[in-house]
């Protein structure tokens, strides 16, 4: 009964922490520059992650270990992360969790183009095409984006975040990384964290950053986005794959969006059309009908390579 209740409440945490790490994120960038704060948040929760995991069991990093880092950093944090983050200037925070979601369609994919997987079967595929008609009405349709200008270009972005996020769960596989878990993601953390702080200077982002315009929401966001976005998010995924089913485990990529609309139609002044619920439908419908129909083996084998705190959002995702 306690083991029941704790993998509840680790459930409980991966829905509510990482559906909500859009919005917090939304907050933040208001008077935070977009790659400040992704690149402040994954650099501190990367060296927290690292230190804890060497702490606990000291283990050698081998400069091709430190090197995949920095290119898993590149994909799962730099590109993605910093788009999503971007993107949240324009996006509704639960159009941009739906749009992550698709992170599932992407990789079953990517896998059967790399030959990490037979070709997908006729459900498998029907809910690709049905799913990839309800990101279309995300992207295209103006009334899902509540008329921003700008939203079709942000939500392009945060769909190309979501294939990069799957071209490196993929790519990933092959790598050469250090045998903990924990270290593995914490060394990712941190040079994504770091790539996306570099690029933060390079941009101009910093002329942006005023440390007396930053309010007290938008401090208490990147609090919560650090320590309990990224860490005890992660923590929980970790435990809960290490004692239940990955195909389990991954229903938060249709459970994130839900609690991301809800979240954002309740404290952030979003307003869903009835386009974006007939779009979370399809979407939401589609990435739980490839994630139960995909080989077991093969979701085993995926389950120590996603890191990060969002897919979500992986913060997420």
């Amino acid at each position: 009964m306690q083991n029941r209740i704790r993998v509840a409440l680790a459930f409980l945490a991966i829905y509510l922490i990482w559906g909500s790490t859009f919005l917090a994120t939304r907050y933040a960038v208001e008077t935070i520059p977009p790659f400040f704060v992704s690149g402040t948040r994954f650099f501190l929760a990367g060296l927290i992650l690292v230190a804890y995991a060497q702490m606990r069991q000291p283990e050698r990093i081998t400069l091709p270990q430190a090197a995949a880092s920095v290119w898993m950093g590149a994909l799962f944090f730099l590109i993605c992360h910093g788009g999503v983050s971007w993107a949240a200037q324009y996006v509704p925070s639960g159009v941009s969790a739906l749009l992550m979601s698709s992170i599932s369609l992407w990789t079953a994919i990517l896998e059967v183009v790399r030959g990490h997987s037979t070709r997908p079967g006729r459900r498998t595929i029907v809910a690709l095409v049905v799913g990839f008609i309800g990101i279309a009405l995300l992207v295209i349709h103006p009334e899902v984006l509540a008329g921003r200008e700008p939203g079709s270009l942000g939500a392009l972005v945060v769909l190309g975040s979501a294939v990069s996020w799957a071209a490196g769960t993929v790519l990933a596989k092959n790598v050469p990384k250090p045998s903990s878990t924990a270290l593995a993601a914490g060394m990712q953390m941190t040079a994504g964290g770091g790539l996306l702080l570099i690029t933060g200077f390079a941009t101009g982002q910093s002329d942006r950053f005023h440390w007396s315009a930053i309010t007290p929401q938008a401090v208490w966001s990147m609090v919560f986005l650090t320590l309990i976005g990224s860490l005890v998010g992660f923590t929980c995924y970790l435990w809960l794959l290490g004692r239940i089913s990955p195909t389990r485990v991954a229903t938060y990529a249709y459970v994130n969006p839900i609690v991301a609309l809800m979240l954002g139609w309740m404290f952030g002044g979003e307003h869903p059309t009835m386009w974006s619920f007939i779009a979370s439908g399809i979407v939401i419908g589609s990435v739980a009908t490839v994630i139960s129909s995909r080989e077991p083996a093969l979701v085993n084998q995926e389950k120590a390579e996603v890191v990060g705190g969002s897919p979500a959002f992986a913060e997420g995702r």
